[in-house]
């Protein structure tokens, strides 16, 4: 088992070439947009590899690799490193997840603002119900409940299936949404 100094100088040998695997995975993205990603990638891997390292598993062969894919996966969904501290995130999921907060349902309607544009408001108003009724009843329910802003265990509670197909449901909603407005 590697010393902790030793894993840590092993990760920043390798940095150049994470940077240029990552810079890679972003590459369709303008390039300060790029470079934020890169970055938030490199954090992320690094905060995993710690993580490994500490359980002992920070030696094993491949896993520096390994773990960059996963961190630009993360940032892919979004993620970043988790805030710590004295600093409070403003963010209204994480509010409602600690039950300080309660989503509401809301008509589909609320999602388009008086600034939004014409073009983008009727496209709205008329292509998501469109799309929604290609649904079962159950998936319109499952769909509606993760717009509203619900959690992934919230829903998956509610429906009586696993986070993980909550999460599957979210990506096949999200492929065939992207199929229907292609079509």
């Amino acid at each position: 088992m590697s010393s902790f100094n030793t894993l840590r100088t092993t990760f920043a040998a390798v940095i150049p070439e994470l940077t240029r695997m990552a810079a890679a995975a972003f590459r369709d993205l303008d390039p300060e947009a790029r470079e934020e990603c890169v970055q938030n990638t490199l954090a992320l891997a690094w905060y995993a590899f710690h993580a490994l390292i500490e359980k002992g598993r920070g030696d094993e062969p491949g896993i520096i690799k390994s773990v960059l894919w996963y961190s630009i996966k993360q940032t892919r969904a979004g993620r970043t490193l988790p805030s710590g501290g004295e600093t409070k995130p403003k963010d209204a999921f994480l509010y409602a997840k600690r039950g300080r907060v309660k989503f509401e349902r809301v008509d589909l309607r609320h999602f388009v603002s008086d600034e939004t544009p014409v073009p983008d408001a009727a496209s709205f108003r008329i292509d998501v119900p469109t799309f929604l009724a290609t649904l079962s009843d159950r998936q319109q329910r499952l769909a509606e409940a993760l717009m509203a802003g619900e959690t992934t265990s919230a829903v998956a509670k509610q429906f009586g299936v696993t986070a993980g197909a909550i999460s599957q449901f979210r990506a096949s909603f999200k492929d065939r949404f992207e199929t229907f407005m292609a079509g």
